[in-house]
């Protein structure tokens, strides 16, 4: 298990809490590996099991910043041979993780992603990523400037073009529901509750993409633009799924 950590965008507990939530929802022995641009040993909190190892390492990103610090993942001079699954800080995982890692070990494919939400593309918040000479490409179209003409508005963008343009049939998805998307979900919810909570149901993984992002969620008071503003007439979505974040992500 792989999280990247830069920067001063997420607080460091998001992390913590995340390792706690593959903890709980992953029975098998296994690393949680931050990797950071401030490899402090003690930096991230959190009970010790007796089946999860957590370790911080540095990312040794080489001035890559924000979101793009996660192509520094591709590059097996780091994170070596093994495969792994890779996942954002800014989700909640309220089922079994086992499902996900046994799709991971038997597919041939380099890397398995979500199908974005919004865009035809990849969305990289829950990767397996298999490394191979496929993966490795990612990073070495990267550190030798192969796109450098082209604008990309996040990692993903890139990941998805290199594979496009060098090896499509590498890439695949996770099966539809697995990882869901808040924002889709609270959409939903305004027109068919009930379709909404199945579908919740069936999902492994929330991501929080965009806004808003869990303790918004959880203290919609105090972030009412994210929050009571967007819906100002149904108050029902205010927090809407807050006590499946209490009970998952704290």
């Amino acid at each position: 298990m792989v999280t990247v950590q830069t920067g001063q965008r997420y607080p460091d507990l998001w992390v913590s809490r995340l390792a706690a939530m593959v903890g709980r929802n992953l029975s098998e022995a296994h690393r949680f590996i931050v990797y950071t641009d401030r490899p402090e040993p003690a930096r991230f909190a959190g009970p010790s099991t007796r089946h999860q190892q957590l370790e911080v390492r540095d990312l040794q990103g080489g001035g890559l910043k924000g979101f793009f610090g996660k192509l520094k993942l591709f590059d097996q001079g780091l994170t070596g041979g093994d495969p792994f699954l890779y996942l954002d800080s800014t989700l909640v995982i309220r089922s079994d993780l086992a499902p996900l890692v046994e799709l991971g070990r038997t597919s041939h494919s380099s890397v398995i992603g979500v199908r974005d939400w919004n865009y035809p593309i990849l969305n990289s918040s829950v990767l397996w990523c298999r490394p191979d000479a496929h993966t490795q490409a990612v990073w070495q179209c990267w550190q030798q400037g192969r796109y450098a003409a082209a604008t990309f508005p996040s990692d993903q963008n890139f990941i998805f073009h290199v594979f496009s343009d060098h090896a499509p049939g590498a890439l695949t998805y996770w099966p539809p529901g697995w990882v869901s998307s808040y924002k889709a979900l609270r959409k939903l919810a305004r027109r068919n509750p009930e379709a909404a909570r199945g579908q919740l149901e069936g999902s492994s993984i929330l991501k929080f993409h965009g806004r808003p992002k869990p303790n918004e969620v959880l203290h919609p008071w105090r972030h009412p633009r994210r929050t009571i503003l967007r819906h100002p007439l149904q108050p029902q979505l205010w927090g809407y799924l807050g006590e499946e974040l209490r009970r998952h992500w704290y």
